[in-house]
């Protein structure tokens, strides 16, 4: 049966009867017209000649009465099968047998507070009243309820609504709690779909009821949005959407929290930094963050005094963590609506120190020497331990326990030291190159560069090249916004003003200046005041490379004989340092996806989980899956540092219960017994913080003119029970079939023959 029967008839079943009745005036009028046999005879030749002249009369009136009673029958047909004019307000149940399938939201904003209840509450109590009415028909409706978070796998699927159902429903929804995650509603558009056709249909009418707090930011996608919603309308689902959010509220967010976590050393402080953004459209004053330390909270509070609407504010802050091992940090702000968001958790480890290898290629100087003292003139403050060696080192000892290495005018590299140098950097090791008078070229073009595939970012020129000391010219640097160049930031800054650069490499003269033109992904952050390129920054693998084409010691330059040199080693170090050993950090809601070596790890894992009572730990038992390939990952579940092939055996592992934010411990036993735990920190998704709320003209803009769709506002529920929108359709048809019978009556009589008695003669 049609969609739009469905839609505009309450008893859509008698349409098509009654339609078909209207050939009953249509068959009796022609009968009408063929029943008399024509003879023809001189005392009508008179009559005929007026009929001629009335014909055209005769015709048209006789056209009105069949016309007359054709509306008759169709009356009579939309009055027994109860028109509807505006389907959008009828109600959802009829006498048809229908399928109500319900998707929830239960994203992370759906937490947002309205009064003692929540978005999500809201949601709940729509359902409660939908399917109460729908008890008042036994036997005619079904109901899938369908939640965003996991639309594949319904709450209840096609499910007879009566009053035993009801109970359960209400049971059920009792512990239905929101996520913590940002979802989708095209996703759960398509599943829905996917439902509705899994098995055979049910009914004739097919409703979707979204209950959602329609965010803005869920329709931004425009044309995902309208394919799902097309789809559906196609199958001839009616689409519902109802709000259960009226009016957006004011939110503050804690949406980062990062730090200099790659250096972070004990004893030494560790630079902090945390976000806070004001999802609001008025600017909010005097916000104050506390602070927890491995569970304790710090006497120190994180004050700012205004961040306006729609903006971001950073603070940075020190903390020092005394003994090397997992810390963990928290950031939380005062209660709103979304409390969710108002906290941040962060995990790290600090080292005892960090290694730094300083690679001299001439040994007889003393370049690296200027290294060690910036990085390490006091340990207890840098927490880097800086060792000079030779290119020898790198060939014969391993370098995987280093998180950064200098080659400081190195000449060249052999083969057995360039490859573990280029799987270190690949891996994530970060690594500094500082040129100086004993370098091949020829070697550095050839075996470093490579053609833009290599360690080295450029192709050098033969020769060094001085730069002329210039009067009045200005400072020798051209610095780029970069993280190392934080200490020469500032409009006049001394530092810059008196470094002076004597010598250095140029770039091959073929090689294109203009990074976004040659695209390879190198960075130029600083050019000498002749526009020669001096330093580079670019990625190798998943390390980080500088480059700087002087030397590291005053043999070029006079950047070590000032205070600035400190800072600048010190902050490139905290950007080249490998980061890949950081404790993880995901949203919530991502899955914990375990692969072990089973020659090194035992199947049994324990993972210590979040809870408001309180940790509570889960046993997983790891099962075997021979079809694992590729790398092997290392203990601690991070990628290895070599190509090496994994075993064809493997044992995995899948943890999916990480909706609620907080710190995830994975507890993992090797053979012979020792215990190895991995940290993971979940955090509530920055997305669902925007509660800004959709208006029904943008939904309906997004989704196009051509998509049906009913759009209920908070708190109308009229559309459940419905109201008597009939009624005045109703009464309508009873007045024109009244009008059309006594019209009809009228023509009739007067198209009749009606004999006159002749008077009598007196």
């Amino acid at each position: 049966m049609p969609s739009w029967l469905l839609q505009h008839f309450l008893n859509p079943g008698f349409v098509m009867a009654g339609t078909a009745l209207i050939a009953a005036p249509i068959i009796i009028h022609l009968i009408n017209r063929l029943r008399f046999r024509r003879v023809r005879f001189a005392a009508m030749e008179f009559l005929l000649a007026s009929q001629q002249r009335n014909r055209r009369r005769v015709l048209i009136e006789q056209l009105i009465l069949l016309l007359l009673r054709i509306l008759l029958v169709l009356g009579l047909m939309l009055l027994i099968a109860r028109l509807i004019l505006d389907p959008s307000q009828l109600s959802v149940f009829r006498g048809a047998r229908t399928h109500h399938m319900v998707l929830l939201d239960d994203s992370g904003s759906m937490r947002d507070r309205i009064g003692d209840t929540t978005a999500f509450g809201e949601g709940v109590s729509v359902i409660k009243k939908l399917v109460a009415e729908g008890s008042r028909r036994p036997g005619t409706q079904i109901f899938t309820l369908v939640l965003l978070s996991n639309p594949e796998q319904p709450v209840f699927s096609q499910r007879d609504v009566s009053d035993s159902f009801v109970a359960e429903l209400d049971t059920k929804l009792e512990n239905l709690r929101p996520s913590h995650r940002a979802l989708s509603l095209v996703d759960g558009l398509t599943a829905a779909r996917t439902l509705f056709g899994d098995k055979e249909d049910v009914g004739a009418i097919k409703h979707l009821h979204v209950l959602s707090d329609f965010r803005q930011r869920d329709w931004q996608d425009q044309k995902a949005m309208s394919s799902a919603a097309e789809v559906l309308d196609a199958a001839g689902v009616t689409l519902n959407f109802v709000k259960t959010v009226e009016q957006r509220h004011a939110n503050l967010a804690v949406t980062d929290l990062s730090g200099d976590l790659q250096v972070a050393a004990a004893g030494v402080p560790v630079r902090l930094r945390v976000t806070v953004k004001n999802f609001s459209e008025q600017a909010a004053t005097e916000v104050r963050l506390s602070v927890h330390q491995d569970g304790q909270k710090l006497p120190m509070t994180l004050t700012f005094d205004k961040i306006e609407a729609g903006e971001s504010v950073e603070r940075e802050f020190d903390l020092v963590f005394e003994t090397p091992k997992k810390h963990d940090v928290r950031v939380s702000l005062e209660g709103d609506p979304l409390s969710e968001d108002n906290s941040r958790l962060l995990a790290l480890e600090t080292s005892a120190v960090h290694k730094v290898l300083i690679v001299d290629g001439d040994p007889s100087g003393d370049e690296g020497s200027y290294v060690v003292d910036a990085l390490a003139a006091d340990p207890r403050i840098t927490g880097f331990a800086p060792q000079i060696e030779t290119v020898d080192y790198l060939r014969r000892r391993p370098i995987d326990e280093f998180q950064a290495i200098y080659l400081l005018n190195v000449a060249d590299l052999p083969a057995d030291a360039l490859d573990p140098l280029e799987k270190y950097v690949t891996a994530g090791g970060g690594l500094a190159w500082f040129v100086g008078p004993s370098i091949k070229t020829a070697f550095y073009n050839e075996s470093l560069f490579k053609e833009g595939q290599g360690l080295f970012p450029v192709p050098l020129d033969t020769a060094p090249r001085d730069l002329p000391i210039v009067e009045d010219s200005g400072p020798d640097l051209v610095l780029a916004s970069h993280p190392i160049f934080r200490v020469f930031e500032g409009q006049e800054n001394p530092y810059l003003d008196v470094t002076r650069v004597a010598k250095f490499f140029p770039a091959a003269a073929s090689w294109p200046r203009d990074d976004q033109a040659r695209g390879d992904g190198v960075q130029t952050i600083a050019t000498l005041r002749n526009r020669q390129p001096l330093m580079f920054h670019h990625r190798f693998g998943k390390g980080n490379v500088i480059t700087c084409l002087t030397t590291c010691g005053p043999a070029w330059n006079n950047w070590a004989k000032y205070a600035s040199y400190v800072v600048l080693q010190l902050e490139l170090q905290k950007h080249i340092a490998r980061s890949d050993r950081q404790l993880e950090r995901r949203l919530a809601g991502e899955p914990i996806v375990l692969s072990l070596n089973p020659s090194e790890f035992t199947d049994m894992i324990d993972i210590v989980v979040p809870d408001p009572a309180g940790e509570r730990t889960i046993r997983l038992q790891a099962a075997p899956d021979a079809g694992t390939s590729g790398r092997e990952p290392k203990a601690d579940g991070r990628e290895p540092l070599s190509q090496t092939p994994a075993p064809q055996l493997r044992l995995t592992a899948t943890f999916r219960d990480t909706d609620l934010p907080g710190l995830y411990r994975v507890r993992l036993l090797d053979l012979n017994q020792v215990p190895f735990e991995r940290w993971i920190t979940y955090n509530f998704p920055a997305d669902e913080s925007d509660l800004s709320l959709a208006t029904t003209e943008l939904i309906r803009k997004q989704l196009g003119e051509k998509i049906r769709v009913s759009i209920q506002e908070p708190g109308e529920f009229s559309w459940i029970a419905g109201r008597d929108i009939g009624s005045e359709v109703r009464d309508a048809l009873l007045l024109l079939l009244a009008v059309l019978l006594i019209a009809e009556q009228f023509m009739a009589y007067r198209l009749s023959y009606h004999h006159k008695p002749i008077p009598s003669a007196r």
